[in-house]
């Protein structure tokens, strides 16, 4: 507990909302232990603590409580673990309608983590530091940047023998002394005072604090985007006014009766790979306990993914060097794959554990319904929202219009959710940029269990998906036409349908003619960006029509997302969660979490990397490259 002292808690976190930590090293836990059994013992504590963890070894799975000195809270911890792959890992605890527990869990080196983090930290907790070369340029590295993510008044501890830790804190604008703690010969203990605090980046965590009647966004869109961007702010303590012009959520494209989420494996373990390996592992960690009551049809117990490309030399090859636990990834050869599958598999695949198949609008429910049990939610059903206007009166200066010009709700904050239907609202602000998203039609299948027809024991896709059996049929798709607006079911899609599902080792009747009179299906539409990646974060301001910069001085840098304009400023804005494609269920809740931290300001769940991925201003970085490589 003398870490704590050393970093003025509790009273440091006293009556606070929220609270960063970011512990450098993490070993067993225990001190992540001794902080939590502080949080929950304190009666002025923090409504929402955020422990961020750093470390290159982790334990694979952490001892029980025999092993620690909070017991309890040991065996919460060790039932909670991931599996541990490179990146942040987000576990909750203590969970309640105001409060919560979160534990970022960050594996990796810190050296190369750290710089990534997007959050404001309150307390620095670096008595673990690991003595390691200096940066090319002399300084102390990562420990010489910390500035960049303290917050005003943040505190540090460091072991006093650690000369590197010491140097790095004064490069960053640490003071040593200044706080009342219980002496200790080996500890420092260092407060943060800058000599100049430079301004926030447009595209960097809110510069301040909101106040309680500020916290209200408006959730355009109840499909599963809006339903995981209500959850996510929900829990942060928001109040949400949810509209859509359905009777119901989830009547979209989140209405398929079933859907699948894996992660993904790539040579180079890309953006793209190491973007859905996060929002599938979150999605396992979220939806996991709502199967395990019911809540609604589906399963976490793995997908196959057929490759008849690879051989089993190959994948034995890219696993090693992508550095994958089994327990996430396994490459399994024909045989397995079929025993695996309890279908006729006509090749190997990559087996992803972290997979499975759900209901999504049973999901979105359940999202919608959590969050209502967080916060004060309204759902404004049958409401279809033909424009947005900035109002001009008081702190809410958003407004959601009908097609009479007549106001549905208004909020500080307004986050569009509605898939395609965001260009219809995007269009009718002039100001933002726009943003490239195109409606790609997807006919899914359906039919009874019967003789020919194989109900996979776990999810297989390839060219195509099937999905396990559920209410006695079996699901396969889907089809992708772009730009196609037609609503009706077609024969033609059917048979496409019918084809692939033969060809992943589910359908073995030859007569297609005869399975086609059982046949049911969907017709819905995705909306699927240029590079297949959510759009997620604020709204970036409409460039096109900026003034042509002053002679004599200096254009502002726009080869990077983070430091495009947007059209929000300290009372709100207008933030964007949408683009899912066909991976809805995969994207959910982490879009939902990471669209969170922008409006709130609480620590971004993932790698400032894939932020920046999922940022929409990427589009205009882009096109800014595309007009100067051009010129």
């Amino acid at each position: 507990m003398a870490a704590l002292a050393g970093a003025a808690l509790p009273a440091q976190w006293a009556h606070r909302d929220n609270f960063v930590i970011l512990e450098a090293g993490f070993g067993q836990g225990q001190r992540f232990l001794n902080t939590w059994a502080a949080w929950r013992a304190d009666p002025n504590r923090c409504q929402r603590l955020f422990y961020i963890a750093v470390a290159a070894q982790l334990p694979r799975q952490l001892p029980l409580s025999k092993f620690s000195e909070t017991p309890s809270l040991a065996d919460r911890l060790a039932q909670s673990w991931p599996v541990l792959t490179p990146g942040m890992h987000t576990l909750v605890f203590d969970e309640g309608p105001a409060s919560q527990v979160t534990l970022l869990l960050a594996a990796g080196e810190a050296a190369d983590l750290v710089p990534q983090m997007v959050a404001r930290v309150d307390a620095f907790l670096l008595e673990d530091v690991p003595p390691a070369p200096l940066a090319p340029n002399g300084d102390e590295g990562w420990l010489s940047r910390l500035a960049r993510l303290a917050a005003p008044g943040c505190t540090a501890v460091a072991c006093g023998e650690s000369a590197q830790v010491i140097e790095g804190l004064r490069q960053s604008g640490f003071k040593a002394g200044g706080i009342h703690a219980a002496p200790a010969t080996d500890r420092m203990n260092f407060r943060f005072e800058p000599r100049h605090t430079p301004p926030p980046l447009p595209g960097g965590l809110r510069p301040t604090a909101i106040g309680p009647k500020q916290r209200h966004a408006m959730v355009i869109g109840a499909g599963l985007a809006g339903c995981a961007a209500a959850w996510a702010l929900a829990r942060q303590g928001w109040r949400i006014t949810l509209i859509d012009a359905h009777a119901a959520p989830a009547r979209g494209a989140s209405g398929n009766p079933g859907g699948l989420f894996h992660s993904i494996i790539h040579g180079e373990d890309g953006t793209h790979a190491r973007a859905h390996r996060a929002a599938a592992m979150r999605t396992v960690a979220v939806a996991a306990p709502m199967l395990a009551q019911s809540r609604f049809a589906g399963a976490c117990q793995g997908l196959l993914r057929l490759d008849a490309q690879t051989d089993a030399a190959q994948a034995k090859s890219q696993a090693h060097r992508l550095g994958l636990p089994v327990e996430h990834v396994q490459w399994l050869d024909q045989a397995q794959a079929r025993t695996t599958a309890h279908i006729p598999a006509p090749s190997g695949g990559w087996l992803f554990r972290q997979g499975g198949w759900l209901e999504p609008a049973g999901y979105a429910q359940a999202l919608l319904a959590d969050a209502q049990a967080h916060a004060n939610v309204v759902f404004l059903a049958g409401q279809a929202v033909h424009q947005l206007q900035a109002a001009t009166h008081g702190q809410k200066p958003w407004q959601a219009l009908d097609t009479r010009g007549e106001i549905i709700a208004e909020a500080p904050v307004v986050v569009l959710a509605s898939a395609v239907d965001t260009l219809t609202l995007l269009k009718a602000l002039p100001q933002a940029a726009p943003l490239p998203v195109s409606p790609v039609r997807g006919q899914i299948s359906s039919l009874p269990l019967q003789d020919g027809v194989l109900a996979p024991a776990i999810p297989v896709a390839g060219a195509g998906y099937v999905l396990p059996s559920h209410g006695g049929r079996l699901l396969f798709g889907a089809t992708s036409d772009l730009d196609d607006l037609d609503p009706s079911l077609r024969a033609a899609d059917h048979a496409h349908n019918l084809e692939q599902a033969t060809q992943l080792g589910c359908l073995s009747m030859l007569d297609k003619k005869a399975l086609s009179t059982d046949l049911q299906g969907r017709v819905a539409w995705r909306a699927v960006t240029p590079d297949r990646l959510p759009y997620v974060g604020a709204l970036p301001l409409n460039l096109a029509d900026s003034a042509q910069p002053i002679p004599g001085q200096k254009s502002p840098r726009l080869d990077q997302p983070r430091l495009i304009p947007r059209l929000c400023n300290e009372h709100g804005g207008v933030y964007v969660i949408t683009g899912f494609g066909s991976r809805g269920i995969t994207w959910a809740a982490l879009a939902g979490e990471l669209l969170a931290s922008w409006v709130t300001g609480s620590p971004c769940p993932v790698e400032a990397a894939l932020r920046d991925a999922l940022d929409p201003a990427r589009i205009v970085t882009r096109a800014k490259a595309r007009a100067q490589t051009s010129g």
